[in-house]
């Protein structure tokens, strides 16, 4: 799963990279003597949206692999008690027969199972990290202690909203333990609240990288001398939304130029206007670009079609 999602992270960054360094915003659809059409696409938005989606990759998965129920349940044969000599000390513990420690997936699907014998102990381990402000920060794990080696009863650290929960869990298994009249045990963690929050982190990454995406508008650009109009489409949300559509005739255009920004960063932003006649700028673009090659471009294949100087 890991492999797979380096992978995909990898193609994303790939792609991105390849759109926004190589791929040309502007495409002439058809070109001749009587008809010019062309296409703007966004790339910045659509390409930064890609590396938005990236997040939402990530949340994805982790959303997937999460584990949100941790169980462990043991079982004590009655044959293997002497009820006649009970001994509550630690020596005795090991009169439990077999516990299996389990991860689920969501909806009931079984990630691990852990057999575990001669189970002696459970206890609560804590953990401490200083913060930026040197102040302590607390994290709390329960392990559990057999008489080789002791392992954690999940990989998760968990703060403090959860010790009570966690204290209850270690309390209800080193009972069991001490008590060899009690044949079974059935003991969850339930971090499905956790899983919630992944899951609604995924959702919003989602959405994020459309928002980001969208507003990118794609915009056809047809003049035809035959029936002597220029028609400006501006597509919304990928088309989904409808269009917005401009129409003039070509005899009111008077001129296309590069209209130019100053910036306070000493670069020059460009975008395509068309002068009509009564004084009003038509914008191909409602956004402005640091591109000038291809809005010159846009600029000299227009005048030479409208036979403008």
């Amino acid at each position: 799963m890991t492999v797979l999602l380096f992978a995909i992270l990898l193609a994303i960054n790939l792609g991105a990279g390849c759109y926004l360094t190589l791929a040309n915003p502007l495409k002439i659809s058809e070109q001749t003597s009587t008809k010019l059409i062309f296409i703007i696409r966004p790339k910045v938005f659509l390409g930064v949206g890609i590396f938005f989606s990236q997040l939402f990759v990530l949340f994805l998965f982790a959303s997937i692999v999460f584990t949100p129920i941790t169980q462990l349940v043991c079982n004590r044969y009655p044959n293997n008690i002497s009820t006649s000599n009970i001994d509550l000390s630690a020596g005795q513990n090991t009169l439990t027969g077999m516990c299996k420690l389990t991860e689920n997936y969501w909806f009931g699907q079984e990630k691990s199972e852990v057999l575990v014998s001669e189970l002696l102990e459970a206890k609560l381990e804590t953990e401490m990290q200083t913060d930026s402000q040197v102040k302590p920060r607390y994290s709390y794990k329960i392990l559990l202690l057999t008489d080789k080696d002791s392992f954690p009863f999940t990989d998760r650290t968990y703060p403090k909203f959860k010790l009570e929960e966690l204290q209850s869990i270690v309390l209800r298994i080193n009972k069991f333990l001490k008590n060899p009249t009690e044949n079974n045990l059935a003991v969850i963690l339930d971090d499905t609240f956790m899983g919630y929050i992944v899951v609604r982190f995924t959702v919003f990454c989602g959405i994020l990288a459309l928002l980001v995406a969208s507003p990118g508008l794609f915009i056809t650009c047809n003049l035809d001398k035959e029936t002597n109009t220029v028609k400006l489409s501006r597509y919304k949300w990928f088309g989904t939304l409808g269009k917005t559509v401009f129409q003039y005739s070509l005899n009111e255009i008077t001129d296309v130029k590069l209209e130019r920004i100053d910036t306070s960063i000493d670069e020059y932003f460009f975008r395509v206007i068309l002068v009509l006649e009564s004084g009003e700028n038509l914008p191909l673009t409602p956004n402005y670009t640091s591109n000038y090659i291809n809005g010159d471009f846009i600029v000299r294949v227009t005048k030479d079609f409208l036979e403008l100087k």
